[in-house]
């Protein structure tokens, strides 16, 4: 290899697994589809689900439609908001029945949606996220997605059931898994945009010198999130501007992709600001881990 010859360098060495995968069920009002979406998801492998602020999600008309899938029922986490939900995932993606303001053109088929699902369970945990039965996702929920998605149906009829959303999600991310050769797997690694060979995504092509590099959980982002409001308060943007700004810019994270050392550099940055003003320091949020507040201080 000559000199001129641009390396790849691939930090991320983790295998494409099912266990890395969060189904997030959000304000569901069907308990009957919560039993569904189980049985879904154990046929195709599966098991992680989660629930925000769920309608009697273990009561008898739950069991009765998760047959033979108990065991992901009974183990189902049910949270109050979606922070409790997302906090330990590296992504979090979505599903959507309607056009998205800033993200209309780049909704993803499901196919697609799932090889990103399988790269990405390579680093940590990644959450498939599907919105309550009439409405769908909030406005804030699809925002805080990487990646949104949208299955092709028919105009007269567009919308899904719930657990047929379910279903044909987990489908897809098995044959993902299948194409990305996660252990246990039948199919064969193929060589994609998003599956390999060599470096798979923009953000895992850094190395730092000193520093490890990984993809941060979203509670890591949310407190780089808050160092940056908090900066931006002390320099007298208002609130509404605060709110616009940091959509725009989770937007370009999720472009671009950011790993765990470059998020120290806004803090770096926050922190020089606030010093500079001789405002208070960032105390950090209160359900960020305890080396998550400590960047704030470096």
């Amino acid at each position: 290899m000559s000199e001129n010859t641009p390396q790849t360098i691939e930090t991320d060495q983790g295998v494409p697994s099912l266990d890395n995968v969060v189904v997030v069920l959000s304000r569901t009002t069907e308990p009957m589809n919560i039993g569904a979406a189980c049985r879904a998801m154990k046929t195709m492998g599966l098991k992680h689900l989660r629930l925000i602020d769920p309608l009697n999600p273990k009561g008898r008309s739950a069991r009765a439609l998760a047959h033979g899938a108990e065991d992901i029922l009974e183990n189902a986490v049910v949270v109050d908001t979606l922070n409790e939900a997302i906090s330990d995932a590296v992504v979090v993606t979505g599903t959507t029945a309607r056009m998205r303001q800033l993200r209309k053109r780049a909704l993803l088929t499901p196919a697609n949606l799932a090889d990103h699902v399988a790269d990405h369970s390579r680093s940590g945990k990644v959450v498939v996220m599907f919105g309550t039965e009439r409405t769908g996702l909030t406005s804030d929920e699809a925002d805080i997605c990487r990646y949104l998605s949208t299955v092709d149906t028919a105009p007269e009829h567009p919308s899904l059931n719930l657990a047929q959303a379910v279903m044909l999600y987990s489908w897809e991310i098995r044959q993902a898994m299948q194409r990305a050769g996660a252990p246990g797997s039948t199919g064969q690694p193929r060589n994609s945009p998003a599956t390999g060979p060599g470096v798979r995504r923009p953000e895992m092509r850094v190395r730092h010198p000193h520093r490890t590099t990984r993809m941060p959980t979203q509670v890591e982002l949310d407190n780089t999130y808050a160092h940056i409001a908090h900066t931006m308060k002390a320099v007298d943007y208002t609130e509404a501007e605060t709110i616009k700004f940091m959509t725009y810019w989770r937007q370009l994270h999720m472009r671009a992709g950011i790993v765990n050392w470059e998020t120290h550099i806004y803090h770096m940055f926050c922190r020089r600001i606030l010093r500079k003003l001789d405002v208070p320091k960032f105390p950090g949020l209160p359900d960020a881990p305890d080396d998550a507040k400590d960047s704030a201080d470096i």
